[in-house]
């Protein structure tokens, strides 16, 4: 009980940052825009890439960290370590048999997000995904 207090605790500051992140994306606006909606898959649960920095994923010290962190704040699995395209591979515990969520409200910003625009990139989209982009 007392360990889900303090998850719940971070995430809400999470969810305050992600606030303030998502303002700070209408002052600076995308070069592309997210079109279409969720179809409610699950897709994009079972695999869930957290890319990393050349020397973050190179110190076992620090990879360790993240891994356990992530781990135990989201209820993700660690399913692969890349250290050749540099991300951690998870997978999420609260995916229902229908791919909904079982823990929507207090879901992870990286679930939150999805799909994430990369100011540099042009967006990806995982196959029969529901979102699309268009340019500006």
């Amino acid at each position: 009980m007392f360990i889900t207090l303090i998850k719940r605790t971070i995430l809400v500051f999470m969810l305050f940052d992600n606030f303030v992140m998502q303002g700070l994306k209408r002052l600076f606006p995308h070069k592309y825009k997210i079109a279409g909606k969720c179809k409610q898959c699950g897709l994009c649960c079972e695999e869930i890439h957290l890319k990393m920095t050349p020397s973050q994923i190179k110190s076992n010290f620090f990879r360790n960290i993240c891994i356990k962190w992530i781990s135990w704040l989201y209820d993700f699995i660690l399913l692969k370590v890349d250290f050749e395209y540099k991300y951690l591979a998870f997978t999420c515990k609260h995916k229902g048999i229908d791919g909904k969520c079982l823990n929507y409200t207090f879901r992870p910003p990286v679930c939150r997000n999805y799909p994430l625009l990369d100011y540099f990139k042009e967006p990806a989209f995982l196959p029969g995904c529901g979102f699309c982009s268009k340019g500006n």
